[in-house]
């Protein structure tokens, strides 16, 4: 049985996880104001409603309602148990020491892990049979031979071969692994239902693994020259998305946390060569174009990234594709653009020009998306033509539109010194077509605007029972003119006045012990509402474990671990956690609670009365019932 995690290791990684970076993992998160916002990972949002406060670790969705930590975000996102989460964050810090921990994983987890093994084992056996056996020599002389690899590389990449004699299958089956496994894992083909043959048969295979090293499918190229089919991805599936996985991110983004580049290539032989070289930070997109998931994935471990697309149509066709979605998805990052000579892709040079041409190649051939485009432009053009040069202008236009006026200024005197164009004409002609296309503000909201942040109380007396609106979730990125909002000051479901004394009496207590020792010399106190009654009985017992100090909201919130009532907490916390506590507030919420509570509870009694003496035509009991509330109401404003 797994020992029990210890308070001081669920701190430790508490403190190294930043929910912000976990979040993005699944989601694009947007400053706005004072946190970061995004289209909820939870349902489909369509009006982003999902915020993120990096400094107290916890986040909220203003639509479903969600609310949490990096461990209650796993444990709903990945079904994870409480320890499984705070584990495997654990493992993604690099927090080690952890294994006598190891609780039992949940039925999903125990699902995939089978389907992992799988394919670890099948990564392993077609790597055996490529460099071991008979079965792999045409493929091992293919990689060898042609592609000039060495086994040191084969084995670093974990290449392999799979033959046509089903092995995997039979593996599979002698290692008694369930049915459900083998068709979930995508690696055979079925007829009439029953797995009948290895999917890569006959196919050299590069395994695809996801960030953290996990082999989730593989990629085969077939070594039939009469096959149509000549390459083949693991189909689609839960684990294997490729919108999502880049090849070779798992060992790049080590070289590129530390400084290198991410370097985007369109084949695995590229990305291959490309490490050879010395260029680490090397990654592929896998027979896809390059997507917004791919890009935010770098853009969470560097600042630049550099495309090395083929020199041919299709791949300047790509790199035109892929610039302004870099610049869209993230306008931080500095791009590079590499254009090898002659049509050539990175692995070609290596073998037919050597390594070392591909390493200058690679560290002194980066252009910028402007300069790339432009000379792009030129190619299959006359220039000396007049009509096509007056053509190659209209595509120069909306490249130098995009650029920095350093770059348009030194474009604009390069085509007057090679065309003979004058600079007065040139820029005369540019400006004209600026203002026939202005180029729209980037991002969603102004940088000037002031969000309702700035209106947010500093003091519970300024408004002790602040307006709170429903229809949550509503208004967000509505307007592409609206201000960056502040989740602390978004609408939600509209509260009662007793809930509000409620929420800001027990957030006073818990950020003043003066004021929770004020409670408990009122005479047989308790909250109205049993939610709030119960956070306060377990705020008790976790300061009694914790000892007094600045209070955690994610830590108290991972103490509690009930969805409904860390909701409870985050509104508490949104309404009254950055103003001051006073007494005079404090004093106002136990009268509600005290005295306006019952008050509203007996109303409230009399009214569902009066409406069943209505429906029953009970005459005698209606005037009765209405003079005890005539009374009732003309007691409680007299007091």
């Amino acid at each position: 049985m797994a020992e029990r995690i210890p308070q001081q290791v669920i701190d430790e990684v508490r403190a190294q996880t930043n929910l912000v970076d976990l979040v993005s993992q699944y989601t694009e998160l947007v400053k706005r104001g004072r946190e970061w916002n995004g289209s909820c990972p939870f349902h489909e949002d369509r009006r982003p409603s999902f915020f993120v406060d990096d400094k107290k670790q916890v986040f909220h969705c203003f639509s479903c309602g969600r609310s949490g930590t990096a461990f209650s975000f796993l444990m709903e996102k990945e079904g994870y148990t409480y320890p499984q989460a705070i584990l495997k964050l654990a493992e993604d810090e690099g927090i080690t020491g952890l294994a006598k921990y190891q609780g039992q994983p949940s039925a999903r987890q125990e699902k995939f892990q089978r389907i992992y093994e799988l394919y670890n084992a099948a990564q392993k056996l077609y790597t055996h049979i490529l460099l071991n056996t008979t079965a792999g020599e045409q493929a091992l002389r293919y990689l060898l031979k042609e592609r000039e690899l060495d086994e040191e590389t084969i084995k670093k990449y974990g290449l392999g071969f799979v033959p046509s004699n089903n092995v995997l299958l039979s593996y599979a089956r002698e290692h008694d692994v369930d049915e459900p496994t083998m068709k979930a894992a995508e690696l055979f083909l079925e007829r009439d239902g029953e797995l009948v043959r290895d999917r890569f048969n006959n196919r050299v295979v590069w395994p695809i693994k996801n960030e953290r090293g996990q082999v989730v499918g593989f990629s085969g190229r077939s070594l039939d020259p009469d096959n149509p089919a000549k390459y083949m991805n693991s189909p689609e599936s839960p684990f294997f998305n490729k919108g999502k996985l880049l090849y070779n991110l798992d060992l790049a983004k080590g070289p590129i946390r530390a400084g290198q580049p991410a370097m985007i290539f369109e084949g695995f032989m590229d990305v291959i060569s490309a490490a050879m070289a010395g260029a680490e930070g090397a990654v592929a997109t896998m027979g896809t174009a390059l997507t917004e998931d791919h890009v935010r994935s770098l853009a969470k471990l560097t600042e630049r990234i550099i495309l090395v697309y083929d020199g041919d149509a299709a791949g300047q066709k790509a790199a035109k594709r892929s610039i302004p979605l870099i610049k869209t998805v993230a306008p931080k990052v500095e791009i590079g653009v590499i254009a090898l000579a002659d049509n050539r892709d990175p692995d070609e040079v290596r073998r037919e020009l050597g390594l070392p041409a591909l390493k200058q190649a690679l560290e002194q051939l980066t252009q910028t998306p402007t300069e790339y485009l432009f000379n792009a432009a030129k190619l299959g053009k006359n220039l000396q033509n007049q009509a096509q040069y007056l053509d190659f202008l209209k595509e120069v236009w909306p490249i130098l539109a995009d650029a920095s006026p350093v770059e348009q200024d030194y474009f604009l005197q390069k085509l007057a010194e090679e065309y003979g164009s004058s600079m007065e004409a040139l820029r005369s002609e540019f400006e004209d077509y600026q203002r026939r296309h202005p180029v729209p503000t980037n991002g969603v909201f102004p940088s000037n605007a002031n969000g309702p942040a700035s209106s947010v109380n500093s003091s519970w007396d300024d408004q002790q029972f602040p307006d709170v609106a429903p229809d949550h979730g509503e208004h967000f990125n509505q307007s592409a003119n609206m201000a960056p909002v502040d989740w602390q000051a978004a609408p939600r479901a509209k509260l009662s006045r007793v809930e509000l004394a409620e929420e800001g009496l027990l957030m006073a207590m818990i950020k003043n012990r003066n004021m929770e020792e004020l409670v408990e010399r009122q005479p047989n106190f308790s909250f109205i509402h049993p939610q709030y009654q119960l956070l306060y009985l377990l705020y008790d017992a976790y300061r009694k474990e914790h000892g007094e100090g600045d209070f955690d909201l994610a830590a108290f919130m991972d103490y509690v671990q009930k969805p409904e009532l860390n909701q409870k907490l985050m509104s508490m916390d949104r309404t009254f956690a950055s103003m001051d506590v006073q007494m005079e507030a404090v004093k106002d919420y136990l009268r509600v609670i005290i005295e306006e509570a019952p008050y509203e509870e007996q109303v409230k009694s009399l009214q569902q009365k009066i409406s069943l003496a209505k429906n029953q035509h009970d005459d005698a009991a209606l005037i009765t019932l209405m003079t005890e509330l005539i009374n009732l109401k003309k007691e409680h404003f007299q007091q």
